[in-house]
């Protein structure tokens, strides 16, 4: 498991992952928070090589298992990683704001100013 030091450096060597990449990493890691370790599923060849999931995936940020039903698809069930879960926690504050809704599920705006 990757320490928020060694993720630190590894942000040094590779830089943070692109805004995109952020929102969608916090948002697998909200829904699995939320229900227990449930997968988001995808099929399997829109997942690898994917200019956007691939480098988190290499950087072991996301992680995958691959399911076949049998129908020739393979589904790609998405995890974040502990090492994913610490970094969607270091910079929180920063990438929960960019979200349009707000944990609640509500828009931003109609939370009103915070004080």
């Amino acid at each position: 498991m990757a320490t928020e030091e060694e993720i630190r450096e590894e942000i040094e060597q590779l830089g943070r992952l692109s805004e995109d990449q952020e929102l969608i990493l916090y948002n697998i890691t909200l829904k699995q928070d939320e229900l227990g370790r449930q997968s988001t599923n995808m099929l399997l060849e829109k997942v690898v090589d994917d200019p956007v999931l691939q480098p988190m995936i290499d950087r072991e940020l996301l992680t995958y298992e691959v399911f076949n039903q049998g129908s020739g698809h393979e589904i790609a069930c998405l995890y974040v990683t502990l090492k994913g879960m610490r970094y969607c926690i270091m910079f929180a504050d920063e990438i929960a704001p960019r979200r349009s809704l707000n944990p609640a599920g509500a828009p931003w705006e109609a939370c009103g100013p915070l004080l």
